[in-house]
This record gives structure tokens, C-alpha cells and sequence, in this order.
């Protein structure tokens, strides 16, 4: 009798621990899946044309550009919109929803960033965040010119090495993403098919052929020069696949500060597939766009057009120095009833009116200068003179101020003092001092704060549960030992 009864509580203790187990690894899968959740990607359009409304893809983010099929100077097709997913680690981890325009109405939206399931059809772009983005003038010099300034989204100075021929125009952004990361670099050889004007012909003259590209107005007059430490040695090539015709060059290298790598494959116009690796270094000061991280991999998907492009190097300066230069955003107050239209800084100087210089106007605003200074420094004279009167009057004004003090009240004398005080207040200049730009720390708090939390509830039902077995144990083994007589 006594024996069944120590079997009878050894099997309840069994089926104890066994609900314990049991509850542990529900509990564990209920994590999971709410992990999993709260990171689940977002569903987007994945087709082409401005109304378009078809299949759908889940990535990252979704997104809204434009892709325009060209070989230098050569349209292969009509430039089309595309909405499709973005994702990878290239890719912020807060991508602001907006569009950029290059209106102040927003009605020519040419790309969209966004991320809530199927926000990059058209009715739900016309309410994001319109950002307008300016043009600049370039100076425009080769075969594909119509006169001696062009406007566009880029500037570009491309030369050939093995030539010397060499081309300047504007670069309007042809392919979702690439350009974005690319912006304010030289690079070998070109990053897409659109960046080398009438220099090079095929896929083996781009292998010595640099092109660069710069964001302000007439950045392209000269050659622009790159004045930091090129250090990651890179693998180049270049595949050009179009009308049924593969060609691709010979494998060699470069040097830079980073090395890149793009995919373009696309059913649109006539060229099929572009492939590239290369090195790129950034000019001085160039501005890293807010959506991206310096190195890292993004991939953008659509029904007929599929984009990838890496940057990595080894260099950890050249990534701080381009966190430091990230762009950023301040937001404009808008009107009651309006869209939000954020600004971004402004890094653009103000357009030129000409481009060619007449020597006689200069001539004649040197001596105009010259009079407005001379005019200048007699003014700055007499306001220094009557400056110095009005100090002695304040200086003799003040002492007559410190007599009457002496023979007044105590009372009235602190009234008197906090009036100097508040006189001499109002009269000191306030300076506001600006820290200066350094790399942004990315926040990554509120992962830490899950991951530590998830630890922490792990750790104590493991302990509780190891906790109750050895009790279990002790308890199976105390009535063993009574039912043996022990």
C-alpha cells in the first residue's frame, strides 16, 4: 500500500515537470512569434506605371522611382515608373515616409519611400511628405551638348584614361538606388549605363573611363579631384546584355575608398542586364543620402525591374566620414490644411546668371567695389565717433547714478543694481556656439532593451524550473526514504 502511494506522487511529480517543460516551450513560441511580428516586412506594389495596381512583394520598405533604360547618350526605351520593395542592410533603419518632387507642388513625384502595407500606390504617395528637390546648372561640353550649360539632377565630368577624351553634362538618377549612394563620387568604371555620355562605346572602354558626379551648381567646370586616402584595392568588370547580345570586358582592378557592385536586370527597353564592380572615392564634403548606410547591400524588387548594389571597405574612416556628412532634414512649418513639405539643407549655392564672363562689367563692378568701400569705411568711422560720445555720456551718467546711490536707501539702492543689471544684460550679445558635425549614433536602445528583457524572463523560468525538479527530487526521495524505513 505504502508503495503505491510513493509511485502514485512520483508520477505526479513526473507530470509536473512535464507541464512545466511543456509551459516553458509555449512560451518560448508565443516570444517568438510577437518577435517575429513586430518585425514582419511590409507588403508593397510590385508593378509598373503610375496607377498601376497588380502583384505585391514584402521587403523593407516600399518604394516608387523611376527607371530609365540608357547607354551613355542612347535611350533603349521610354522611362517608366516602378513600385516595388527595398530592403537590406544598406538601407536605414528609420526610413522617414516622403516623396521627393522636382516641384514645390508635388505633382511630378519621380521616387517614394514608405512603410505600411501597399503605400506606394498612387492615392497614398499624393499624402506622404512632399520633400522638393532642386536642379542645377551645368556646364555641358561634348558631342551630346545643345549649348554651353545643361540643367539636371547631377552634374558630370567623364574622362578616358586610355583616350583622354573627355565629356561634361548632367545625370538624371536612370535606376532606383544606385545613383542615390553614388552621388558626389568618382568611380571606375561607371556605376550604371548612364553615366559616361559619348566617351566610351562598350564595355571594355569603361573599364578606363572615370566618371564623376556632384550635386551644385557648375561643380563640373573642372575636373573634380579627390583629396582623401584611397585605400581598398577592387576587383572592376563590366557585362552589358542588350538586344540579345552579351559583352564583357576583362577583369582588373582599381583603387578607391570603397568598392562597389551593382545589378541591373530589367525587362524594359532593350538592355536586358548590367553588371558592374568597381571602386569609388567621394569628394570632400559629399553628402551621404538620408535613406542609406555607408556600406552594407540594397535590393530593390519589381515585376520587370530587379536592382542591386553593395559598397563595403575596410576603411573605418572613410565610413565615419561619411556618417558625419549624412544628409539630414528640417521641417518646414506648412499651413493649416496643407501637406507637410520637410527642406532639406541646403547644399547648393545660388545659380549663377552666367556662364560667360564679360570682362568689361568686371571691370566696371571693381570700381563700384571700390566707391561702396571707401563709402563703408567713412560711415564705420563716424558711428565709431559717435559711439565714443555716447560712452562718455553713459560713463559720466553712471557716476552721477553711483552719488545718488550713496544717499538713498537701501531699498532703492538694490532696485538700482538690478536695473544695471538688467541694462547691461539687454546690452551683451548672445552667441549661440553649434557643436560640430559628428557621426550619428545609430539607435539601436530599444533592441538592446527586448533582447536583455527576453534574456532576463529565459533566465528565471529556467532557474524556477531547474529549482522545482531539485525539490521534486528531494521530496521523491525523502518519501522514499520513509517508506523504506529509512
Amino acid at each position: 500500500m505504502i508503495i503505491n502511494k510513493a509511485l502514485s506522487f512520483s508520477n505526479i511529480l513526473l507530470e509536473s515537470i512535464r507541464w512545466q517543460k511543456l509551459s516553458i516551450t509555449i512560451f518560448w513560441f508565443m516570444l517568438m512569434a510577437a518577435i517575429m511580428g513586430i518585425s514582419e516586412s511590409v507588403k508593397c506594389l510590385d508593378c509598373i506605371g503610375k496607377d498601376c495596381m497588380g502583384a505585391f512583394c514584402e521587403g523593407d520598405y516600399c518604394l516608387l522611382g523611376t527607371y530609365a533604360p540608357r547607354w551613355g547618350t542612347i535611350e533603349w526605351g521610354e522611362p517608366r515608373i516602378v513600385k516595388g520593395c527595398i530592403s537590406g542592410k544598406m538601407l536605414e533603419n528609420d526610413i522617414r515616409s516622403h516623396c521627393e518632387s522636382a516641384d514645390e507642388d508635388g505633382e511630378d513625384l519621380f521616387t517614394c519611400f514608405c512603410d505600411k502595407d501597399y503605400c506606394n500606390n498612387d492615392k497614398a504617395v499624393r499624402r506622404l511628405e512632399i520633400t522638393p528637390v532642386n536642379l542645377v546648372t551645368c556646364v555641358c561640353s561634348g558631342a551630346h551638348c545643345k549649348g554651353n550649360t545643361c540643367i539636371g539632377e547631377m552634374c558630370s565630368y567623364v574622362v578616358n584614361h586610355r583616350t583622354k577624351k573627355s565629356e561634361q553634362g548632367c545625370v538624371n538618377a536612370s535606376v532606383p538606388l544606385i545613383e542615390r549612394r553614388s552621388m558626389g563620387s568618382c568611380m571606375i568604371p561607371p556605376i550604371t549605363g548612364a553615366m559616361h555620355h559619348t566617351v566610351s562605346k562598350d564595355p571594355h572602354a569603361l573599364l578606363a573611363t572615370e566618371s564623376c558626379v556632384c550635386g551644385t551648381d557648375y561643380c563640373n567646370s573642372e575636373k573634380p579631384e579627390v583629396t582623401i586616402p584611397e585605400k581598398m584595392k577592387c576587383k572592376t568588370f563590366v557585362t552589358l546584355e542588350a538586344m540579345g547580345t552579351t559583352v564583357t570586358s576583362k577583369n582588373t582592378t582599381c583603387t578607391g575608398e570603397f568598392c562597389f557592385k551593382a545589378i541591373i536586370k530589367s525587362k524594359i527597353g532593350h538592355m536586358t542586364e548590367y553588371k558592374t564592380m568597381g571602386c569609388a572615392s567621394f569628394l570632400d564634403g559629399a553628402e551621404l543620402a538620408e535613406e542609406l548606410q555607408p556600406v552594407g547591400c540594397a535590393k530593390f524588387d519589381s515585376e520587370k525591374v530587379d536592382v542591386e548594389t553593395c559598397f563595403q571597405t575596410n576603411d573605418k574612416r572613410a565610413i565615419g566620414r561619411a556618417r558625419a556628412n549624412q544628409e539630414s532634414v528640417i521641417p518646414r512649418k506648412s499651413k493649416s490644411g496643407s501637406r507637410k513639405q520637410p527642406q532639406k539643407t541646403e547644399k547648393r549655392p545660388p545659380l549663377k546668371p552666367k556662364m560667360e564672363v564679360e570682362y568689361e562689367d568686371e571691370e566696371e563692378q571693381e570700381e563700384n567695389e571700390d566707391e561702396e568701400n571707401e563709402e563703408n569705411e567713412k560711415q564705420e568711422a563716424e558711428v565709431k565717433e559717435e559711439s565714443g560720445e555716447d560712452q562718455n555720456e553713459e560713463e559720466e551718467k553712471e557716476e552721477e547714478e553711483e552719488k545718488e546711490e550713496k544717499n538713498d536707501d537701501s531699498k532703492v539702492g538694490k532696485n538700482n543694481k538690478n536695473n544695471k543689471v538688467e541694462v547691461v544684460e539687454s546690452s551683451t550679445a548672445d552667441f549661440i556656439f553649434e557643436r560640430p558635425t559628428e557621426p550619428p549614433i545609430p539607435d539601436d536602445s530599444n533592441v538592446t532593451l527586448v533582447t536583455v528583457f527576453v534574456l532576463l524572463i529565459i533566465l528565471i523560468l529556467v532557474t524556477g524550473a531547474i529549482w522545482k525538479f531539485k525539490l521534486h527530487q528531494r521530496l521523491f526521495r525523502s518519501s522514499y526514504d520513509t517508506v523504506a524505513g529509512g
